[in-house]
């Protein structure tokens, strides 16, 4: 019987390291202490340089809050507000911004979200995909990207940027449009790690299965976008003989939000730039 060999995940140092901890490993009072001084800076950063929130926030100084609960008191920024004061919102000038994202309603007249990004902020995700990309990627590792990657700042080159200084080498394709095609890239460029979306992995590996192809051999997939059901996860480690990583992440986040390691028992949170609840 093989015995398990649990690859070790660096994001916790990684988080250490960007709060300052002196402690050797990563202690949550360490954690919760920054978190709450980086709330504080950020709402009085809003307040002063967004035209939003300096009047959604009129009552709160970053000053008061002294606690989470204290933070849990402010109003929520919902998706209306988003679509209707996306401009108004940004807290430097538009001479900054380096990628605006924008998300069509799923109604027929509703107007879009629109998030901005400057350099600094395509940085930190840049950092965070190093991360952990390193969990699942070694250096010579060739991995294809299944993601949108034509535009500067896409998901896609962002990842492809992470990887290239990992000593790794990206190979963009994109989302699958030809399955035969996207299988014929596997094969020649000799692919052992991909990144992509559930379902059309999912359609790669049927298609692989029924053609009885040989020659593709898997080690590592990232599934990213989309909800990852278990039985997308048996099945691709079936046919593939794969391990399957799962990624947590939205545009609204910066892309980038949490990912599971080889001990697969949940996600590993990029808590040093985002505060979940």
């Amino acid at each position: 019987m093989n015995k398990m060999i649990y690859k070790k995940t660096p994001l916790d140092s990684w988080i250490n390291l960007k709060i300052n901890s002196k402690s050797d490993i990563l202690k949550k009072e360490d954690l919760y202490r920054y978190q709450l001084k980086k709330i504080r800076e950020t709402l009085r950063f809003a307040c002063s340089k967004s035209i939003f929130y300096k009047k959604h926030l009129k009552n709160y100084t970053g000053y008061d809050i002294q606690s989470f609960d204290d933070f849990r008191n402010l109003p929520f920024t919902s998706e209306p507000d988003i679509r209707n004061n996306a401009l108004k919102m940004l807290c430097v000038s538009q001479d900054e911004i380096n990628r605006v994202v924008t998300l069509d309603s799923s109604g027929t007249t509703g107007k879009p979200k629109r998030f901005y990004f400057t350099n600094d902020d395509q940085a930190l995700t840049i950092d965070f995909f190093m991360q952990g990309m390193s969990t699942i990627t070694d250096p010579g590792d060739r991995v294809m990207i299944l993601l949108p990657y034509e535009r500067p700042g896409s998901v896609g080159d962002l990842l492809a940027i992470a990887i290239k200084r990992l000593g790794a080498i990206p190979v963009t394709n994109g989302i699958v449009k030809n399955a035969d095609e996207t299988l014929n890239i596997f094969s020649n460029e000799r692919i052992n790690v991909a990144v992509g979306i559930p379902i059309q992995l999912l359609a790669l590996a049927r298609l692989y299965e029924l053609k009885d192809c040989k020659n593709i051999l898997f080690q590592r997939v990232l599934l990213s976008t989309d909800y990852l059901a278990g039985a997308v996860t048996s099945e691709l480690e079936r046919i593939f003989g794969c391990e399957v990583y799962d990624h947590y992440g939205m545009t609204e986040m910066g892309l980038g939000g949490g990912i599971d390691c080889s001990a697969h028992g949940g996600y590993h949170i990029r808590e040093a730039d985002l505060y979940f609840e």
